[in-house]
């Protein structure tokens, strides 16, 4: 099951599966992204320049400097994900808007000591990326490039980076047996569901089969046959639709209320936790 974590004011609650809380690591305030490993005893997050890991006692373990930003350096995020073995961690590191090369990087790093495994150039220009660990040890990428759209990248450790060959699409989630992909369109207009690895689409739905105004990026998969997809609608409020995997089949309304588009987070076994309104986590 994934690893289920919160931000709780300047601190990430780790929990168990039973959503008891586990551990609490400490967490700099202007950092937004971090990653747990699947032991639920290290933690890593990236700054705007530099990745840390930290212990289960909270103390740093190591830092990676990526060097510091070009004078015009526009917004971006970095990005650190735990390998599935927790042997790894990988970064994306947007350093053409940081200011600091012409080419954005990815990195491999090893998890005990945060020297570099690998350095795999990109010719992208990205604000930001996400990251999906595999079970084998490969990693999946998006890039979002703003309005120019986002691009995926698959690589393992040993391997070159495979670029999929749309640039409109940005991954949600992979299925749990890891046949599947699923993407919603930069756009927000419709969401597909993809053969997985090799990217071919199975079928696609509109916004408007949900009658909704748009997709939202959240959702994914409940399991390898049924996956939620968050929609839009013109009162500002979010629906969550199941959809089967297979058939392409809206399976209709779960009929909850979340705080935000992205709250719901299924856990690829059937249920998924929400956070209700004073801060607890369900999960159904």
């Amino acid at each position: 099951m994934r690893v289920i974590s919160r931000r709780s004011g300047d601190d990430v609650q780790v929990f168990d599966e039973a959503l008891e809380p586990l551990r609490i690591f400490p967490l700099p305030p202007d950092v937004w992204t971090w990653s747990v490993s699947s032991t639920r005893d290290a933690l890593v997050y990236a700054t705007d320049d530099a990745v840390v890991r930290i212990g289960p006692d909270g103390a740093e373990r190591w830092r990676f400097e990526l060097g510091p930003r070009g004078e015009h350096a526009g917004s971006f995020l970095l990005d650190a994900v735990f390998s599935a073995d927790d042997t790894l961690v990988w970064v994306y590191a947007p350093q053409t808007e940081a200011g600091r090369g012409d080419e954005d990087e990815w990195i491999v790093l090893d998890a005990a000591t945060g020297e570099p495994r690998r350095r795999f150039p990109l010719e992208t220009a990205g604000q930001g990326g996400g990251q999906h660990a595999l079970r084998d040890g490969r990693m999946l990428l998006d890039v979002g490039e703003g309005q120019d759209g986002a691009r995926v990248f698959l690589a393992a450790p040993d391997g070159e980076p495979h670029e999929f060959d749309w640039y409109d699409r940005v991954p949600i989630g992979v299925a749990p047996d890891e046949s599947q992909l699923m993407t919603i369109d930069h756009g927000q207009d419709d969401v597909a569901f993809h053969d997985f690895p090799g990217g071919e689409v199975r079928f696609r739905l509109a916004a408007e089969e949900f009658g909704a105004d748009s997709i939202e990026f959240g959702g994914g998969y409940l399991d390898d046959e049924t996956a939620i997809v968050v929609v839009a609608t013109g009162d500002e409020e979010w629906r969550h639709f199941r959809v089967g995997t297979r058939t392409g089949e809206i399976l209709g309304d779960l009929g909850i209320v979340t705080m935000e588009p992205d709250d719901l987070e299924p856990l690829g076994d059937g249920t998924y936790v929400i956070t209700d309104t004073d801060g607890t986590l369900r999960r159904m």
